[in-house]
């Protein structure tokens, strides 16, 4: 007797080709990039605090912000490597000895008011120019240390120089 092969149908099977599927890795994909957009910070390092100043510490939770920047300090090295002792700094320029300003009568630092209304001027220029607005930002870095006395000295400074929003720069603590 001869051998008939059935007429069924056979299942015919691949040449042996896994395929990826493509649904779910590209689920896992989005996920991730989800994720990483969520958790990824864009705001960045914006005030460089000085090395050479131990800044008070605080539970503050407001970020910080870009603002003309006054450092008070009694020891600094600059950037340029020259040494100042006892300066305020206006964006890393030396201003007015600290030492001058107990001697001081007053509130009104002139040094420091007449550089800060040449960059309320200048910052009052590109508003007109430019349509950016003029914010009046300043934010001040001083040691912990700082006498409360030449601080309110300074704050009252920016206030008389149309630097009306003043923020201390702190180290955040946790809590």
């Amino acid at each position: 007797m001869a051998f008939i092969p059935s007429r069924r149908k056979r299942h015919q099977t691949g040449s042996g080709e896994v395929r990826l599927q493509l649904t779910s890795m590209m689920d896992m994909f989005t996920i991730l990039l989800v994720f990483l957009l969520k958790t990824y910070s864009t705001h960045g390092q914006l005030i460089n605090p000085s090395q050479d100043l131990t800044l008070p510490s605080s539970n503050v939770q407001n970020p910080p912000e870009v603002g003309l920047d006054i450092t008070v300090s009694s020891d600094m090295v600059l950037e340029d490597g020259r040494s100042v002792i006892g300066w305020i700094l206006v964006n890393g320029k030396p201003v007015e000895k600290t030492a001058n300003l107990d001697e001081m009568r007053g509130y009104i630092i002139p040094n420091l008011q007449s550089v800060l209304q040449q960059y309320a001027e200048e910052g009052r220029r590109l508003e007109e120019r430019f349509g950016t607005k003029f914010s009046g930002k300043v934010t001040i870095q001083g040691d912990k240390q700082l006498p409360y006395r030449l601080l309110i000295k300074i704050l009252a400074t920016c206030g008389q120089s149309n630097f009306p929003n003043m923020r201390l720069v702190v180290y955040q603590t946790e809590g």
